[in-house]
C-alpha cells in the first residue's frame, strides 16, 4: 500500500511502520481464533501475550480475509514514546485510508508546548465520527509506549470512538487503559496467550509448511505440551528439528536449554527486566507453582506480591492459576530456561532454595510439594517421614508420583518408615514381584513401633490390610479371606478407605477360594466403597463381571463388563492386567448370546493378558472358561489339560481345581472314547449342593426347593447352576442322569 506524502514540514516518518504485516508463506488460518475478531460486537480489541505468541500473525490472518473493513496499521517502536511523534504516526496511519484527515495537525504537533489531549484528540474523535466506511486502526507493539500522557489520550480516544471505528492494540504487556470499564460495557474483546497457542493439528501443519518436518501425532502432542502451544517455541523447535536425523528423540529431550530457545528468551523476553526481577525469576524457578508468601520464603524477601503483579502485567510467561491471582506458574519452557540459567549462575544456592520451599509447604500442610523439595534438597529421612504422612490417606494419594519418590530413596531409609515400605510392597506386587512385595510387608511390620503416635493406629491397620493382600497373591487364600473380612467388619461402620480396600481383598479371596456366588456381595460392596473414596478399582469390577458370568447372571455380567471397560487406564507403574477377568466375562456373555466367534476371541484376549502376567489361578481359570466356549473337542481337552498342569505346580489351587475336575468330567462323559481316557474327575459337591441335587429329583419347582431349604430363589438358582457346571450338564434331567451314572 502506498503511503501518502505528509509534507515537508512534518518530521520524516518511516513508512514501513505504516504498512500492513506481510503474511508468511507458513501462516496458518487460525480457524479457532480469527472468527472472534470477525465478531461485529466489539469496538476495542486487546491482544496481549508475551513475545512470540503470534499476535501480529493473527492480525495478518484476519486482515487477509476481512472484507467489510479498511485497515490502518502502525507498528510502534521504542523511539515513538513521545506524545507529538506518537500522534503524528497515528494520523499518518489513518491518512493511508482517509488522506484529508486532520488537515493542519502536522503543524500543530510541531508547536512547542502543544497538548495533544486538548488540541488533537478531540478533533480526531470528531473527524473519525464523520467517516462512513468501517475502519480498523491497529496499534502493534503497544508495549513500547510508556508515556503516561499518551496512555491518557488513548484512553480518552477509546471511550469516544465512533461506532464505525474499531481499535486493535497488540502488546506484550497490559497497558494502563480503562479495561475494566470496557469489559463491563461489553465493548472489549480480549485475546491472550492461552487462546493464541497452537493445537496439535496446527503444530503439525506449521512444522510441515515452515520446515518440511513431518512429526507423528504422538511426538507432535508431546512437543505441543512442552511448548504449551507457544508459536515461537514451535518455530525454534522446528529450526532444530530440521537438522535432526531422529525427530522423535529430539522431541523427547527438547527443553528450555535448547540453544535457539535460550537465544530467543534472552534477546526478546528478558532483555528489559531489572536486575531485581531477574534475580527473582531465577530463584523462584525451583517452584512448580507459587504465591507471594511462598516466594517471600524462598527469596528471603517481603515484596513478592508486588514482584508477581509486575511480572504478570509485563506478560513474562507468568500464568495465573486462579481468578484471584493468588497462585501462578511459569510457562514450562521459560521455567526450564530459568532453571538452566540458575544452575549456571549460582548452583550452590539451589539446595537452599529447595529447603526453604519444602519447609514452607510442610508448615502450610502441602505434603506433595514438601516431599518433592525435601528430595531435591537431599534430606531423604525427612522426605520419608513426609511420605509416611502422605500415604496414610489413600484417598489423596497420587500413586504414580509416590512411585517416582520412592524409587529415589535408599532402601534402608524406606525400611525404617512403615508406610514407605508398604508403598514399595504395593509397587512390587503390582509388577508381579511377589517375593519382593512380601519382604517389604515384613519390613513395614518391623517398623510399625517407630511410627508417630498419631499415625500408629492407621499404620497398623494399613499394614494388616496389605499383609492380607500379600497372603492373597502368595497363595494362602483362606488366611487372606479371613483376615481381610475381619478388618472389613471392623471398619465397615466408619466407611473408611481401609474398609474399601479390605472388603475388596475379601471379595477376591472369596472368589478364588469359596465360590463366585459367595464373592458377589463382597465385590459389590467393595465396588461401591472404592467409588465413594475415589480409589482405583483394581480387580473388583472385572472379577465381579466374571462372578456374574460364572453363575449365569447375564444381566449382571453385562453391566459389570461395561463398567470394567469404562475404568480409567492404570498408571504407568501398575502392571497388574486387571481387565483379564472382564474379557473372560464379556466373552462368556457373547457365547451365551449366540456370538461364539466373537466371544472366543474376547476370552482369548483375556487369557493372553493372564499368560503375560503368569499368575497361575488367572491362567488356569481362563483355560477352563475358554474350553467351555469352544466346540472343538481336542482344543477343549488341551486347554483343560493345561489348566491341570498349571495348578499342580502352583502355590495354591483354590477352587479352580474343582472347575478343572468338572471340566474333565464333562469331557470324559461326552468323549466317544471316554472309557479309555483314564480316570473321570468330578468336582466334589458341597453339602448344600447335594441337598439341591437331592431335591431336583422331586417334582418341586426351584422356588419351592428354596422354601424347603429356607434360602432365596436366587440362591437356589446359583447352587443349581453350580451343580450343572460340576456335572457337565445343562438341564435338570441330565443332572439326575449324571448323578446316577457317577453314583453320587
Amino acid at each position: 500500500m502506498d503511503v501518502p506524502d505528509v509534507g515537508r514540514d512534518v518530521p520524516p516518518l518511516l513508512r514501513i511502520k505504516l504498512a500492513p504485516p506481510v503474511p508468511a508463506t507458513s501462516m496458518l488460518s487460525r480457524p479457532e481464533v480469527v472468527p472472534r475478531l470477525m465478531d461485529p460486537d466489539w469496538q476495542v480489541c486487546l491482544i496481549s501475550a508475551p513475545a512470540g505468541w503470534g499476535k501480529t500473525s493473527l492480525i495478518s490472518a484476519w486482515h487477509a480475509i476481512e472484507a467489510e473493513s479498511q485497515f490502518a496499521f502502525l507498528r510502534l517502536e521504542e523511539t515513538d514514546d513521545d506524545s507529538a511523534l506518537f500522534w503524528t504516526y497515528i494520523i499518518a496511519a489513518l491518512r493511508t485510508l482517509h488522506p484529508t484527515l486532520l488537515n493542519g495537525a502536522d503543524t500543530a504537533l510541531r508547536t512547542p508546548g502543544m497538548n495533544p489531549m486538548r488540541h488533537i484528540v478531540p478533533q480526531l474523535i470528531n473527524e473519525l465520527a464523520a467517516i462512513e466506511n468501517p475502519t480498523v486502526l491497529v496499534l502493534d507493539d503497544y508495549h513500547e509506549v510508556r508515556d503516561e500522557e499518551i496512555h491518557s489520550a488513548v484512553a480518552h480516544l477509546l471511550e469516544h470512538l465512533a461506532p464505525q471505528v474499531r481499535l486493535v492494540i497488540a502488546t506484550r504487556s497490559d497497558p494502563p487503559l480503562p479495561a475494566s470499564r470496557l469489559r463491563a460495557s461489553g465493548a472489549m474483546l480480549e485475546i491472550r496467550a492461552d487462546q493464541l497457542g497452537f493445537s496439535t493439528a496446527e503444530a503439525v501443519e506449521f512444522l510441515d509448511r515452515r520446515f518440511g518436518v513431518e512429526l507423528d501425532s504422538g511426538s507432535a502432542e508431546v512437543l505441543r505440551q512442552r511448548t504449551e502451544g507457544w508459536p515461537a517455541g514451535l518455530q525454534l523447535a522446528g529450526l532444530s528439528l530440521a537438522g535432526e536425523a531422529d525427530p522423535r528423540e529430539f522431541v523427547a529431550r527438547f527443553a528450555g536449554d535448547d540453544r535457539n530457545i535460550a537465544d530467543y528468551l534472552i534477546s526478546e523476553v528478558v532483555r528489559g527486566v531489572t536486575p531485581e526481577q531477574r534475580e527473582f525469576l531465577l530463584r523462584t524457578s525451583v517452584l512448580d507453582r507459587m504465591n507471594a508468601p511462598l516466594c517471600d520464603a524462598v527469596t528471603d524477601t517481603s515484596n513478592s506480591a508486588t514482584m508477581l503483579d509486575g511480572l504478570e502485567r509485563a506478560n513474562l510467561f507468568l500464568i495465573p492459576l486462579d481468578t484471584r491471582r493468588g497462585w501462578y506458574r511459569y510457562h514450562r519452557l521459560f521455567r526450564d530456561w530459568l532453571r538452566f540459567e540458575l544452575d549456571k549462575a549460582d548452583p550452590e544456592v539451589i539446595p537452599q532454595l529447595h529447603d526453604r520451599a519444602g519447609r514452607w509447604h510442610e508448615q502450610n500442610g502441602s505434603l506433595e510439594p514438601a516431599i518433592h523439595h525435601a528430595i531435591a534438597f537431599g534430606d531423604a529421612d525427612r522426605a520419608a517421614g513426609l511420605i509416611d504422612q502422605y500415604l496414610t490417606n489413600w484417598v489423596q494419594v497420587h500413586w504414580a508420583r509416590a512411585a517416582q519418590w520412592l524409587v529415589t530413596m535408599p532402601d534402608e531409609i524406606i525400611a525404617a518408615h512403615t508406610m514407605c515400605a508398604i508403598g514399595r510392597a504395593r509397587f512390587a506386587l503390582a509388577h508381579g514381584d511377589f517375593s519382593g512385595g512380601w519382604r517389604w510387608i515384613e519390613a513395614a511390620e518391623a517398623a510399625v513401633d517407630h511410627a508417630p503416635a498419631e499415625l500408629e493406629a492407621t499404620v497398623r491397620a494399613t499394614t494388616a490390610v496389605y499383609r492380607a493382600f500379600a497372603e492373597l497373591v502368595m497363595g494362602d487364600l483362606d488366611i487372606a479371606r479371613i483376615t481381610s473380612a475381619e478388618i472389613a467388619d471392623q471398619e465397615r461402620a466408619a466407611r473408611s478407605s481401609l474398609h474399601a480396600t479390605s472388603v475388596g481383598i475379601a471379595g477376591l479371596a472369596t472368589f478364588w477360594s469359596v465360590g463366585a456366588l459367595e464373592s458377589i456381595p463382597l465385590l459389590q460392596e467393595a465396588s461401591v466403597a472404592r467409588a465413594e473414596h475415589a480409589l482405583g478399582d483394581n480387580s473388583v469390577t472385572p472379577l465381579l463381571a466374571a462372578a456374574y458370568a460364572e453363575i449365569g447372571d447375564w444381566t449382571g455380567a453385562e453391566a459389570a463388563v461395561e463398567a470394567a471397560f469404562d475404568l480409567p487406564s492404570p498408571p504407568s507403574w501398575y502392571r497388574y492386567p486387571e481387565l483379564m477377568a472382564a474379557h473372560y466375562a464379556a466373552g462368556t456373555v457373547l457365547v451365551e448370546q449366540g456370538s461364539r466367534d466373537e466371544g472366543v476371541a474376547e476370552i482369548r484376549q483375556g487369557l493372553e493378558m493372564a499368560r503375560g502376567w503368569v499368575e497361575p489361578l488367572f491362567v488356569a481359570y481362563g483355560c477352563v472358561v475358554l474350553a467351555d466356549a469352544l466346540t472343538d473337542y481336542a482344543g477343549k481337552r488341551a486347554l483343560v489339560r493345561e489348566a491341570r498342569q498349571i495348578l499342580e505346580s502352583a502355590r495354591t489351587q483354590g477352587r479352580v481345581m474343582d472347575l478343572v475336575v468338572a471340566a474333565e468330567s464333562k469331557l470324559a462323559m461326552r468323549s466317544p472314547s471316554a472309557q479309555t481316557e483314564g480316570t473321570v474327575h468330578v468336582a466334589p459337591l458341597t453339602g448344600r449342593e447335594r441337598d439341591v441335587l437331592r431335591l431336583l429329583r422331586s417334582d418341586l419347582t426351584l422356588r419351592e426347593i428354596a422354601g424347603e431349604l429356607f434360602v432365596s430363589h436366587n440362591t437356589v438358582k446359583g447352587y443349581t447352576k453350580s451343580v450343572y457346571r460340576k456335572l457337565g450338564v445343562t438341564s435338570r434331567a441330565a443332572a439326575i442322569d449324571a448323578a446316577d451314572m457317577l453314583d453320587l
